[in-house]
């Protein structure tokens, strides 16, 4: 078992490194090119290998990608992958579309190099739908050796297809394809135990026989079946079921049971330990312990999870908080609705399309500054550049004050006044905002977005998006708001609560309040988690998806979510796509 471990975790992790595509990694035959063409372009390769990106972007475009010669091809494709470590998918699918129109990529083989190269890409950049794509069609033309690696990607691509890309997949009713997602779909489905899943897939097996993943199945289904027997038998629900988190906690039990009574074999047996009854943290994980849980899941409070962190834990704790430092102690684990995630997945959906430029606008309440904080760090960590922070008050004159700031509108009229007192008459101008902007990051409610929208349109903004988090759309827009003022604006959101999902519909939903409908849906994955945390820890490439999105684990013992991105359209809940949002730049083409 230990050795089986290892290897699966060895698998995964070098599956998931940033590697050369195989035409770049092997010797070439240079040959035909000066010694100078061979020693930059190899220099531009050493320059990759030590992480050096724009000095090999720079090597190999004043000595390699001008001059044509048997490595220009080879070239193009490492300037690709190292514009795109660089967060510039624009200029790698540049320098792909370039090899493409070479003489060289007619053949076959390289035409499966360009494919596998723009796969890489898009996987940095988290364009799984297009991975997908790319990978099936890999799938049908690589050399038979060459394809177990492939299959791997494709799999994992796969599992972090939102279940709304999933359902777009099966519209193209490509067969293989459809394997594919079948399996997939058995690990979607979270009414299943394990045991069943394992059965659903060996019968899959037996009716598809010569389908890949039939013939070499994915290490998830090989993982699953050492753990089948390891479901839980008892769990501890360890909250504040009084007070002032009374109804958070009593949505998050709420989605606990919806998912509990969805299973469709034998239960294990559920208890809950009310944090407020007793005087700390320490004797209510006491109460806890006493009843020896496979399982406790909670506290909620992070102030509890603080001090839960530095208790010994002879049981796995699921935590529904998270510090801002974690040590990761053993048996700890946490699961949580924190921005992070959110604005992760923003960013990156943004950068499918080179934004790389973020302006953030927020209002002045103390959980929207906090927000800001986290989205200048994440923008820090991603390679985002922030062209404005400001925060207004809530008012038309600090709404206007804080946009005009924000587009560069005030330095536009400042400059008129300027030159209105030099030559000392008045002068006719237009006010226009500023270029260097790709979209705003907004941190406010769905009310106080629908009045800013309106402002950026004012002042010739209006093809640039407003970026939110969940927190915008913590409440449905009131019949008397315009559909034209809450369009253009995109946010995060738990699949639980997106259009046409009904994984909690039999729990009582309160229409004014989503954040917690949010936290029932967070009760429902803790459920989920309960019985499956120990994949994640035997495989560590191991996704669910869930109720608050795609779940994955970190080396902190950390669960993150994968949300959906929504929009509004004619005052109606949709999916949104990057490539409808962002100003498509120069050189590329959809």
């Amino acid at each position: 078992m230990d050795q089986s471990q290892n290897r699966v975790q060895n698998a995964s992790s070098s599956s998931q490194e940033r590697t050369l595509p195989p035409s770049i990694y092997h010797p070439i035959k240079t040959s035909d090119v000066s010694k100078e063409l061979a020693d930059a372009y190899n220099a531009a390769k050493n320059f990759y290998a030590q992480g050096e990106y724009q000095q090999t972007i720079d090597a190999l475009e004043s000595k390699v990608l001008a001059t044509t010669s048997s490595i220009q091809f080879e070239a193009y494709l490492l300037a690709a992958l190292a514009s795109s470590n660089l967060d510039n998918s624009t200029d790698a699918l540049a320098y792909l579309e370039k090899a493409d129109k070479l003489p060289a990529a007619s053949h076959p083989d390289n035409q499966n190099r360009l494919k596998e190269t723009k796969a890489s890409i898009l996987e940095y950049f988290g364009n799984w739908l297009e991975v997908v794509n790319l990978r099936m069609d890999l799938a049908y033309n690589l050399p038979l050796y060459e394809g177990e690696e492939n299959q791997a990607k494709l799999w994992l691509a796969i599992q972090n297809l939102t279940q709304n890309e999933i359902d777009e997949l099966y519209q193209l009713q490509n067969p293989l394809l459809n394997g594919w997602l079948t399996i997939s779909s058995i690990l979607r489905d979270q009414s299943l135990s394990i045991e069943q899943q394992l059965k659903m897939f060996k019968n899959w097996q037996i009716e598809n026989p010569s389908h890949p993943a039939a013939l070499s199945p994915p290490q998830d289904f090989e993982i699953m079946s050492s753990v089948e027997q390891m479901a839980p038998k008892k769990i501890v629900l360890m909250l504040p079921m009084s007070g002032k988190l009374e109804r958070a906690s009593q949505a998050i039990v709420d989605g606990f049971f919806a998912s509990f009574y969805n299973q469709k074999e034998a239960r294990p047996q559920v208890s809950i330990v009310n944090i407020d009854d007793y005087s700390n943290i320490s004797e209510a994980l006491a109460a806890a312990n006493a009843q020896q849980p496979d399982v406790i899941i909670g506290p909620l409070q992070k102030n509890n999870v603080a001090q839960v962190s530095r208790l010994d834990l002879p049981y796995p704790v699921i935590a529904l908080n998270q510090l801002d430092i974690n040590q990761h102690p053993k048996n700890l684990y946490h699961f949580s609705l924190n921005a992070e995630d959110e604005i992760h997945e923003l960013i990156t959906f943004a950068k499918q399309e080179g934004a790389t430029r973020a302006a953030i606008l927020s209002t002045q309440d103390t959980w929207a500054l906090k927000q800001s904080d986290e989205f200048r760090a994440a923008a820090a960590k991603d390679n985002i550049t922030i062209t404005s922070n400001q925060s207004y008050a809530n008012t038309p004159k600090g709404r206007q004050d804080a946009i005009q700031k924000l587009l560069l509108i005030n330095e536009s009229y400042a400059r008129k006044r300027s030159v209105e007192k030099w030559i000392g008459t008045s002068v006719d101008s237009i006010a226009r905002s500023r270029e260097d902007l790709d979209y705003v990051y907004y941190i406010g409610k769905l009310n106080d977005a629908k009045q800013i929208r309106p402002l950026l349109d004012f002042y010739f903004a209006d093809k640039i998006p407003m970026l939110a988090s969940s927190t915008l759309n913590d409440s449905a827009p009131e019949r008397s708001t315009k559909p034209e003022d809450i369009e253009r604006i995109l946010f995060t959101e738990a699949p639980a609560l997106t259009p046409n999902n009904t994984s909690l519909d039999a729990l009582p939903k309160n229409q004014n309040s989503n954040i917690l409908r949010r936290l029932q849906a967070l009760g429902a994955d803790s459920y989920l988690l309960a019985s499956k945390y120990q994949l994640f820890t035997l495989l560590p490439s191991t996704k669910i998806s869930a109720n608050t999105g795609i779940i994955t684990m970190d080396e902190n013992g950390i669960f993150h979510k994968r949300p959906e991105i929504m929009t509004y359209r004619k005052g109606n809940l949709v999916y949104a796509t990057s490539y409808q949002f962002f100003k498509q730049k120069e050189g590329t083409e959809k």
